[in-house]
């Protein structure tokens, strides 16, 4: 049973370093019923060698012991260390070398057993870098859900489109799903370092709410609000996204965009600032 422990460590360290890592490939399914499955292996070979060991190798002898004062005399200590010296000789350690060493490697093998999982923690995978990228790169143009690309012109004064890269599965980065907005170019009131980030009117901005992360897809035509259903988060999509209402803490982050030769909109680069809500490494 302590070798099965061995076996169960080994086998939870390979699949933890050679297992799928990303959700949606063949065989993610398994990956997490196969390391618990090692590690029950691992804790239940331990743990049920050592009360097999006892029961099967270790004296069985009732004794009682009566109660006495809490500072005991010294000749009492010596009698206690006696009585466990003599328990240690019972468990048969001292003469059974390969029982000895068997129970060491078992329970020594379980002190592996967390360490692969410090390698599972965000910063070792550099998990930070994936939330503070998306999809969207220079170039790559903005298509419906369908896989369509949006032609200048075609979003009318007060419409919106949702509009994701056109990349690989680009319709499944839930990071990446933005909001194009079209209004009268005067409406619009932004900075001039992002004079050059919307087109005549159009404007784009993430849906993901910075506060948890709720899809923010409800616009008011009138008077340009973006609503998120969840907390009630009220963003101004005329003033770059600004918070008017809610919890939520921050802006909604504006994606850059521009006009390609054939008159299809393309992105300027990525966010310009992570999407989403807060996460331990973001300043802000």
């Amino acid at each position: 049973l302590f070798l099965l422990a061995v076996v169960g460590v080994v086998g939870f360290v390979v699949c933890f370093i050679a297992g799928p890592f990303d959700f949606g490939t063949d065989y993610s399914p398994a990956y997490t019923p196969l390391l618990g499955l090692f590690m029950t292996m691992a804790l239940v070979g331990v743990g049920a060698g050592a009360v097999l060991w006892a029961k099967t190798l270790m004296v069985d002898e009732e004794m009682v012991q009566e109660r006495h004062p809490f500072a005991s005399e010294p000749e009492t200590r010596g009698e206690a260390a006696a009585i466990l010296a003599a328990g240690f000789q019972d468990t048969g350690l001292p003469r059974r070398s390969l029982l000895r060493n068997s129970l060491l490697l078992g329970a020594g093998s379980l002190a592996i057993l967390p360490v692969p999982l410090l390698f599972g923690l965000g910063r070792f995978q550099h998990k930070e870098d994936a939330l503070r990228a998306t999809s969207w790169k220079k170039g790559v143009r903005l298509v419906r859900s369908d896989g369509s690309p949006v032609k200048l012109g075609e979003v009318a004064v007060g419409g919106v489109e949702t509009v994701f890269p056109d990349v690989p599965d680009g319709n499944k980065a839930a990071d990446s799903a933005s909001l194009l907005i079209r209004m009268r170019p005067d409406e619009l009131v932004v900075r001039e370092s992002r004079k050059d980030w919307s087109v005549d009117g159009h404007i784009v901005y993430s849906v993901v709410c910075t506060h948890l992360g709720c899809p923010v897809k409800l616009y008011e035509q009138q008077t340009h609000h973006l609503f998120c259903p969840c907390h009630q988060s009220t963003f101004d999509a005329s003033r770059e996204a600004k918070v008017l209402f809610g919890p939520a803490a921050r802006n909604l982050p504006q994606l850059a965009i521009s006009v390609d030769a054939q008159g299809y909109f393309i992105a300027q680069g990525d966010y310009s600032e992570p999407v989403g809500p807060s996460f331990w490494e973001r300043k802000s």
